[in-house]
């Protein structure tokens, strides 16, 4: 099943994807008002019945697929390619870092850029957690990241933590309906390809990921994992080559059987 967040009344609340419309799960009785209490739940059952209010998405306002969730963590260097492609070494366990929630954004939503600053992107497969460790759904996620911030001290907070610069969406997947082999992962920029791989080229897998941090960042229900990025990235390029992130650009992450991220920065 396919869940998306909009804005009603200026709150974010669940709507169901069908063919038909978007149903919005929020206005009927007895079922989850947010994504983050559907993760809560945990179960799908009766959801498919649901026969309305049915809206036309194209009139919808995004909001981030999941919010309100404790923790939104994200694993470095965890595709083959994109460690090579930085010169660093494959690493024995996942590299486990944070963005704080300012940096929640939802589809179509505009990200604001410091100055003066090398930015850039990252395609990711985003999971959203349910209870005592199942991952619930897959998201898309962007990763935008503030190349000289991040790599001034051995922590990336900084460079990974300005406001809008974690979008999600703008849609989640029910994990378990997802294929298991690996699933396409792209990032266009201005319609321009920057990243095309696949998520089997993972160095730690989806459930690798979740093994590692349960006994040592025990995740709620909500939780997101950034699981990392493919080669491609503004930072793996040569120096003279280098096309850093922009006004105005527009960054979109595709990830198979899941669908299109799109935003702009301003």
């Amino acid at each position: 099943m396919k869940f998306l967040q909009f804005y009603k009344n200026g709150e974010a609340v669940l709507g169901l994807v069908t063919d038909k419309g978007v149903i919005d799960v929020s206005a009927n009785d007895g079922c989850p008002k947010t994504m983050l209490e559907l993760c809560r739940k945990g179960d799908l059952s009766g959801l498919a019945e649901l026969t309305g209010p049915v809206l036309d998405e194209s009139t919808l306002t995004f909001a981030p697929i999941v919010t309100g969730m404790e923790k939104m963590l994200c694993v470095g260097l965890n595709y083959r390619a994109h460690a090579l492609e930085c010169g660093m070494a494959l690493p024995e366990v996942p590299t486990i870092f944070c963005k704080l929630p300012n940096a929640l954004a939802g589809h179509n939503e505009d990200v604001p850029l410091p100055c003066g600053v090398e930015i850039d992107y990252e395609a990711e497969l985003v999971l959203i957690m349910g209870e005592n460790g199942k991952i619930f759904a897959a998201t898309c996620g962007n990763d935008f990241s503030i190349r000289e911030w991040q790599k001034a001290t051995t922590q990336w907070l900084c460079g990974k933590s300005y406001d809008g610069f974690g979008p999600i969406g703008p849609y989640a997947v029910d994990y378990e309906s997802l294929p298991k082999g690996g699933l396409g992962i792209q990032c266009r920029v201005n319609g321009e390809v920057r990243q095309d791989s696949r998520t089997d080229d993972l160095i730690f897998n989806e459930q690798a990921i979740v093994d590692y941090l349960m006994p040592r960042i025990p995740l709620k229900a909500g939780d997101v994992i950034f699981t990392g990025t493919p080669s491609g990235v503004m930072m793996g390029w040569p120096e003279d080559k280098k096309q850093w992130l922009k006004s105005g650009d527009v960054v979109e992450v595709t990830i198979e059987g899941i669908g299109t991220l799109k935003n702009t920065l301003k």
